[in-house]
């Protein structure tokens, strides 16, 4: 018996009814699913209503106001006033943007390394200054 059959690759031969058959089922696929809203559903409770899902000012701010687990006076994160650092403040480079550890003593610009210093040596008159203001440190004549 099998040795009668054909083998195929296991694809549909294209006739000429098969686009109207398929049609068909496009159709009546999409009349089930269009059915399926309409279907009760046993897992929702049909008994069931939302809450409200707005409140008004009044109601949000006396619930902030009992919410809250600690006093007005109890120190926070943002409350907290510290002195300023004992460390020295990091400066960066004007140029880069990378730490600066060394300052150009002709222009005060910052720099990074050997490469932007060869870069502020070439900067026309009055660059230098445009950088400076950047950090507010620029030269104003009155």
């Amino acid at each position: 018996m099998t040795a009668s059959r054909k083998k195929t690759s296991g694809r549909r031969s294209l006739d000429a009814s098969s686009p109207a058959s398929s049609t068909a089922e496009v159709s009546a696929r999409s009349d089930v699913i269009t059915n399926l809203a309409a279907v009760d559903k046993p897992f929702k409770n049909p008994s069931y209503k939302a809450t409200k899902k707005y409140r008004s000012l009044k109601q949000v701010l006396a619930l902030e106001k009992n919410n809250n687990p600690y006093p007005v006076d109890f120190p926070t994160f943002w409350s907290i006033e510290a002195p300023p650092s004992l460390l020295p403040a990091t400066k960066y480079c004007d140029i880069t943007g990378f730490e600066a550890l060394y300052t150009d003593p002709k222009s005060n610009l910052r720099y990074h390394n050997v490469e932007v210093y060869q870069y502020i040596q070439e900067l026309p008159r009055g660059t230098e200054q445009q950088y400076l203001e950047l950090r507010n440190a620029h030269v104003v004549l009155r």
